[in-house]
């Protein structure tokens, strides 16, 4: 796995190594890798390490245990720092929504959804181009720029152009969605 830019150099100076030498430059190497594969995998995602930020401090701190041979021990001393990075990751994007689309009247698309439509759900659409999921409980609402969709309906849309649309509760908050390339008749 190839090191983000600096990090050696940056956990090297955190755990005090200032001389320079292949084999030290290999362990550290190694104790970086495992470190974010460890940290990925309990986040549940990709993560980014050039950031300040969680997971660039978990993985300093996984260094510094591996260093001091107390790997061990680093999940059960970390145990509350590991369990917000897993939950801020899992609540940024809601569940998947398959979204397609096909030919419907002149100017519309027929949108097919999965998992299928419920009378229980509520969904909310927006069209465009470069539209981003949003994040999960994140409000959906016409102030955002979003219109209602019964689930059965045509949808008015450009050919060409994006769809997204998003599984809502209460509150307009998005708990699925997905998004698409519109086709119209």
């Amino acid at each position: 796995m190839a090191l983000p830019e600096g990090i050696l150099e940056d956990i090297k100076d955190y755990l005090n190594i200032n001389w320079q030498d292949e084999k030290t430059d290999k362990r550290i190497t190694g104790y970086i890798n495992r470190g974010m594969t460890r940290l990925q995998h309990i986040a549940g995602v990709s993560l980014d390490f050039t950031e300040e930020d969680l997971a660039r401090s978990l993985l300093f701190d996984y260094c510094r245990y591996a260093n001091s041979q107390a790997l061990e021990v680093f999940e059960k001393n970390f145990e509350s720092e590991l369990l917000e990075l897993n939950l801020n990751n899992q609540l940024k994007t809601p569940e998947k929504l398959i979204v397609v689309s096909a030919t419907g009247a002149p100017g519309y698309t027929k949108i097919s959804i999965s998992p299928k439509f419920c009378d229980s759900y509520e969904y909310m659409y927006k069209t465009g181009t470069d539209l981003q999921l949003p994040e999960f409980f994140e409000v959906c609402d016409t102030v955002k720029g979003y219109t209602a969709w019964n689930g059965t309906d045509e949808i008015e849309a450009v050919s060409g152009d994006d769809i997204l649309i998003v599984e809502i509760e209460d509150g307009f908050k998005a708990i699925r969605a997905g998004t698409t390339t519109v086709i119209t008749g």
